[in-house]
């Protein structure tokens, strides 16, 4: 599909863009506890904007320090002190070819006093998602407030910004007056829609008259409430847009917000999944409409042909690939980074604020992680630049991390052999990317074959690494990044022709019967009982550990326990093996009941272990040997990309 749409020139009020893409705010945790702009977070955006977007929305700036503050790590938009860093960034995103927005916000009662020292704040009275006593803001509070965001307005523009975003949506302040859920008040600011959105329009009409008509200024709305009762749906959010157009707004960017699986699900697993709300909203007012989630550039382009929305944001896809706009004006598709969608990005910083609520005096971890792209947040460190004396390098193992191992080597200039025992490259991608919603790593298997042909890569399917086929090679250095192969748990007794591996289910290798018991509950053992309870088959999982999934993010544990009820999974967790017999495998629960499994086939899921014997005698022979991804310790792909990427510049 030809991308006429899309790279057209566009006009957001007064505002040109080079384009309809849109980078929309979203957190990075790479900011200073104190709210300031930091040299990472600059070369984080700067690299966006140099990769073709044409409008860069970052991400939320807090109008009300400390008491709005959202999350540990936020930046501050609310003093004069912090212009210097905020202009910093605006110039570098201006410099690589971007326009530059800010998004303002304020937590409202999801800014938790562990946080901030000071009570929660929101339209009622009531407890926060923490179960902390929430103060019901007062008219006159809410007129300061108003004022605040007038006053962080100014200083966007002092700062260089090009335009803001005023934030009505993904549950905070504006958006708890808003939605039914949070805001019971008696007052003019409750009640009625239109009361309800008293607050944010109050801000839109303050701040228009304050910056005149011709600095752009618009709000991003929720196009619909999920998990939650009462809700807002898409009609009442087309009136608010109605509003908001009225009161002076120059766009209107459409989301969505809720709890649980119903919304975490859907987002990263079907694409486009807001954009009949904003085609709604579009109906409903005159102004551009912003659309969001997961819209790659064939479906963007679609959705502006069909007038469904006006501009397309691209948030997770630029995080996975900067260069995403460049490559795709220029037809280089088979050259984009596929975004996963799998909420590792959002999951390492739930993780992280978790854990600061739980400990607040802790060193803070949980910076935006990508599994694809381990250069986020560490742009200026993950240059690849030439060798300046290029080698021979071999790496054995074409999974995760010997290609990008020999993707980042080739492309500082050596002579690159990757040497892989089986028929094809993937490695446990191929086994990973068949469960359900796990399609997109089909298409970074597609990318890394297709960047190592491009590249000039030797690659030699079906050559098992010896020291003889490796000497043969002549290398100057060697990565090892062969893998890992199951491990067998120890029970006595089981009747083993009935046993395979999840590996083997997941590609094809292996069949089984009607009734399963998969032994191992992380990832892949949780996502093979997925795959096969959609087929039909009654699977049982047992784990020893007391938890399930213990290793993967907060989103995939909810996504995957969902649908395991769903389909009538059952399981058990803390549980012992007793014995194995024809007859089925017994065990003790963690209440210390005994129980008889009976299954036609049994699933190993229960880890790996690295493959490794050889490293110590190529040590011995060659001086350049690195040990990489699950060869070194099997963990997630993001680890495995992250090692490989690491190896090839240390060539």
């Amino acid at each position: 599909m030809k991308l006429h749409k899309l790279f057209e020139t566009a006009k957001l009020g007064s505002m040109s863009l080079k384009n309809h893409i849109v980078m929309p705010g979203m957190e990075t945790n790479l900011e200073s506890p104190d709210g300031f702009v930091t040299p990472r977070l600059v070369d984080y955006y700067e690299e966006r904007a140099k990769g073709g977007v044409g409008l860069i929305i970052v991400q939320t700036a807090t109008v009300d320090y400390p008491r709005g503050k959202a999350t540990p790590l936020q930046i501050s938009i609310d003093h004069d002190k912090y212009l210097e860093g905020l202009s910093d960034l605006a110039q570098a995103i201006k410099r690589g070819g971007a326009r530059a927005a800010i998004q303002l916000e304020h937590g409202g009662r999801y800014a938790y006093s562990g946080l901030t020292g000071q009570q929660p704040v929101g339209p009622s009275a009531s407890l926060s998602p923490l179960g902390e006593p929430v103060k019901e803001l007062s008219v006159a509070d809410i007129m300061e407030l108003v004022e605040r965001y007038v006053q962080a307005t100014v200083r966007a523009q002092k700062a260089g910004f090009d335009g803001v975003e005023i934030h009505g949506a993904h549950g905070h302040l504006l958006a708890q007056f808003l939605s039914l859920n949070t805001n019971q008040r008696q007052d003019k600011y409750g009640g009625s829609l239109e009361n309800r959105a008293r607050f944010l329009l109050d801000v839109i009409r303050a701040c228009r008259a304050k910056m005149g008509p011709d600095y752009p200024l618009w709000c991003r709305l929720d196009g619909a409430e999920y998990g939650i009762e009462p809700a807002i749906d898409c009609a009442q959010t087309a009136q608010t847009a109605r509003l908001a157009e009225e009161a002076g707004a120059d766009a209107i960017h459409v989301s969505a917000w809720g709890y649980g699986v119903e919304f975490t699900f859907f987002c990263p697993g079907l694409p486009g999944f807001h954009l009949p709300s904003a085609a709604v909203i579009k109906r409903s007012v005159k102004i551009p409409v912003i659309a969001v989630g997961r819209i790659l550039p064939e479906l963007g382009e679609w959705a502006l042909r069909e007038e469904v929305a006006d501009m397309i944001a691209m948030g997770r896809a630029l995080i996975a690939d900067p260069y995403l706009p460049k490559k795709a004006e220029e037809g280089r598709f088979e050259d984009i980074v596929p975004c996963l969608g799998c909420m590792e990005c959002i999951g390492t910083i739930i993780e992280g604020i978790a854990k600061a609520m739980s400990d607040p005096a802790a060193p803070f971890e949980g910076e935006l992680k990508c599994p694809v792209n381990p250069a986020v947040g560490r742009e200026r460190e993950c240059t690849i630049s030439p060798s300046p004396a290029p080698r021979r390098v071999v790496v054995i193992g074409g999974g995760p991390a010997g290609m990008e191992a020999a993707r980042v080597a080739r492309l500082r200039g050596h002579d690159v052999t990757l040497m892989e025992k089986g028929t094809q490259l993937g490695g446990q991608l191929i086994a990973a990317s068949v469960p359900p919603h796990k399609e997109a790593i089909s298409l970074l298997i597609e990318y890394f074959r297709t960047q190592l042909t491009k590249l000039g890569v030797t690659v030699e399917l079906g050559k098992e690494a010896t020291m003889e086929t490796v000497a043969d090679a002549k290398p100057d250095a060697v990565i090892w990044a062969a893998g890992s192969t199951v491990q067998q748990p120890e029970i006595s007794g089981l009747d083993w022709s009935k046993v395979v591996s999840a590996h083997d289910v997941l590609t094809g290798k292996a069949t089984v019967g009607d009734a399963v018991v998969v032994i191992g509950a992380e990832g892949i053992g949780c996502e093979t009982a997925n795959f096969l309870a959609n087929k039909g088959v009654k699977v049982t999982i047992i784990e020893v550990m007391p938890q399930a999934l213990s290793k993967e993010g907060p989103l995939t544990q909810m996504r995957l326990f969902d649908e395991l009820a769903k389909k009538g999974v059952e399981l058990r967790t803390g549980v012992e093996y007793e014995k194995a017999g024809r007859e089925g495998l017994s065990i003790r629960t963690s209440a210390g009941d005994k129980r008889k499994l009976v299954a036609d086939t049994y699933v190993l899921a229960t880890g790996a272990r690295s493959n490794s014997e050889l490293v110590p005698a190529l040590r011995e022979k060659f001086d350049h040997v690195d040990v990489i991804g699950d060869a070194l310790e099997p963990r997630r792909i993001r680890d495995a990309i992250a090692e490989g990427f690491s190896a090839g510049q240390r060539v």
